[in-house]
């Protein structure tokens, strides 16, 4: 899926093998590529009861490419989601509209036309190729290398090869699947895949032994569809934290964990889009229609408040309303940047404490987004204190506001941004 275009059909001669029987001299291997400016492709092949292929791809020691073939289509969407999160949004525009991006040339065309950040599709490959180092080496951790993990390096002419238009640092990429590693490790995940898919099993005994709302958060996304990494991406944090959050009632035999095909993409282009969200896109909902600004008057600048709390968000949207802006209440936060993405508010209000995903990740999310680069985020808790704001501003955070909610301090707010009564051409 991530490979360039000028190099995947192309019949590569072997120009050496290697067999590696620990991760360290896994890892001198591939920086070994870095420090030589390899410009070829890497195959690993991981033996075991499933056998595995993995390759990377050198241009003068820069990564500048990496497939695999578990879970290709996975991979892909969730670094797309994470990274080039746009792209998804707009699957669902009118079909003349609609912009398409399924593999890594059609990646690096929109990037050339200047519709990606070069800096978002760098750290699209990067994400991509942690993920895959990290199961390389869960892989060869797990069988202890008993067979050694054989390397083939195949040569590419530097002619041949499209340079993809960014080359990460492989040592980089290496350096943070370790640490990932590791943290699975410390936190004795190093038996569990987060490739695996949870599934409830009993159904009642987890009803028992959860609150209401847990219970019904379980149910929406343990349905054995979505991976632990597939979850992490809905949820706007990482697998570790998630794991570790279900894994008693893994233990317990409450949940358990499956194997998930991957995704399904043999089907026409223009019904990919709707393929996808089905697949990996949405999490099930209460059945709440999505939420809508309010519609006094059209070209008032528009306000988002992102908090599940009723009282407070009605709070908010009473003083905006009152003052003469639009406003649209985000209750649930999985789909807060999708609906953030659909509407493009004026200025983001964001609650620090919610369920799933907290201020913190949603803001970090949105700043990921070069849609909202510019767009005021303010984060608003009742625990005001200095780390609390130090965090939030590491995150993106344009403000911190304590509550309770009132109108000095939000029109305050909206004064300083200037954000006006009427709104002006954006």
């Amino acid at each position: 899926m991530l490979t360039p275009s000028s190099v995947s059909s192309m019949e590569l001669p072997i120009g050496r093998q290697e067999l590696v029987f620990s991760t360290e001299d896994l890892i001198k291997q591939i920086q070994d590529c870095a420090t030589k400016q390899f410009t070829g492709k890497l195959d690993l092949h991981i033996t075991g009861a499933k056998p595995q292929l993995s390759s990377l791809y050198f241009s003068l020691g820069g990564l500048v490419g990496c497939t695999n073939d578990w879970h290709t289509n996975r991979r892909w969407f969730r670094q797309l989601s994470l990274h080039c999160p746009q792209l998804i949004v707009n699957s669902t525009a009118p079909e003349s509209q609609r912009t398409e991006c399924w593999d890594y040339n059609s990646l690096s065309i929109l990037t050339k036309q200047g519709k990606i950040p070069l800096m978002e599709m760098a750290e699209l490959i990067e994400g991509h190729a942690i993920e895959m180092i990290f199961d390389i080496i869960q892989a060869g951790e797990k069988i202890g290398y008993i067979k050694g993990l054989q390397l083939l390096y195949r040569p590419i002419p530097e002619n041949a090869i499209d340079l993809g238009l960014v080359a990460i640092r492989a040592d980089k990429a290496w350096r943070q699947a370790i640490q990932a590693w590791q943290d699975w490790q410390e936190a004795n995940l190093e038996d569990i895949s987060p490739n695996l898919a949870p599934k409830i099993v009993e159904p009642e005994q987890l009803r028992q032994q959860t609150s209401s709302h847990a219970y019904r958060n379980l149910t929406n996304l343990a349905d054995g569809n979505y991976t632990l990494r597939d979850l992490a991406v809905k949820l706007t944090q990482t697998a570790l934290p998630l794991t570790q959050s279900i894994l008693p009632y893994i233990r317990n035999r409450l949940m358990k964990l499956v194997e998930v095909e991957d995704l399904i993409l043999d089907i026409k282009s223009s019904q990919k889009d709707k393929r996808i969200e089905s697949q990996i896109g949405k999490i099930p909902t209460t059945g709440n229609k999505p939420p809508q600004p309010s519609t006094s008057n059209p070209k008032a600048p528009l306000i988002a408040y992102i908090d599940d709390s009723r009282t407070d968000s009605q709070t908010m949207g009473n003083i905006l309303t009152q003052a003469g802006y639009r406003f649209i209440n985000i209750q649930d936060s999985v789909q807060a940047l999708i609906q953030l993405l659909e509407h493009k508010p004026d200025l983001i209000f964001l609650d620090l404490v919610m369920p799933i995903a907290n201020g913190y990740e949603i803001c970090a999310q949105i700043r990921r987004v070069s849609t909202f680069k510019d767009t005021p985020v303010i984060i608003l808790t009742g625990n005001d204190g200095f780390v609390d704001r130090v965090r939030a501003k590491m995150v993106g955070s344009s403000g911190f506001l304590s509550k309770p909610i009132t109108s000095e301090k939000i029109l305050g707010v909206l004064q300083r941004y200037h954000i006006n009564e009427v709104r002006g051409n954006r």
